[in-house]
């Protein structure tokens, strides 16, 4: 039976190869979950985006009917300082679109962007194992425990070798015993 002490160590031991693991393993997680919001944050830039341009689009449509509307009531449709007014209006509207358009696509590639950083941020199992190994060595040395050391003569194995008439046996003895192997 193992004394008290290399008991509490070898306790002390796991439970801290156990703490860094969790540990790493709960950053993994929190680091998954933060780039998954991150990435349904951009999806909804990119759907609000979609949704307010649609709205400018059609608002930009309605305001133009009225105008056309207005001006050919005012027979101005065939007016040239009309046509180049109306032509640089659309050609504004179809800017703030683009504009509009290009903002939300960067804040949609920022935040995916972020995802991307965010996940390749997360602490590898690699270098967590081994440190989990490094403290659990620590923490049994630390807490009494003796580290392995080279073996001696008296813990290695026994051999015999007997000799019959026949042919040689060899028996092993020692902390495993095992049968005659000559046979």
């Amino acid at each position: 039976m193992a004394d008290p002490i290399t008991i509490a160590a070898i306790v002390s031991a796991a439970a801290s190869a156990t703490a860094t693991l969790t540990e790493t393993a709960q950053a993994r997680r929190i680091g998954k979950l933060q780039a998954r919001g991150l990435e349904e944050q951009a999806r909804a830039t990119a759907l609000e985006t979609t949704a307010a341009v649609e709205a400018q689009s059609r608002e930009t449509r309605r305001q133009f009917g009225e105008t056309r509307t207005a001006a050919a009531q005012m027979g101005l449709l065939e007016s040239a300082s009309f046509a180049d007014l109306y032509s640089e209006s659309a050609t504004a509207a179809e800017l703030d679109r683009l504009n509009r358009e290009y903002e939300g696509e960067g804040r949609r590639r920022g935040l995916m962007f972020e995802a991307g950083v965010t996940r390749a941020a997360r602490p590898l199992w690699g270098p967590a194992i081994l440190s989990a190994g490094s403290n659990a060595l620590s923490a049994y040395a630390g807490a009494g425990g003796k580290m392995p050391q080279k073996p001696t003569i008296d813990d290695l194995q026994e051999v015999k070798i007997s000799s019959r008439k026949v042919k040689p046996r060899v028996y092993v003895t020692g902390p495993r015993m095992l049968r005659n192997t000559g046979r």
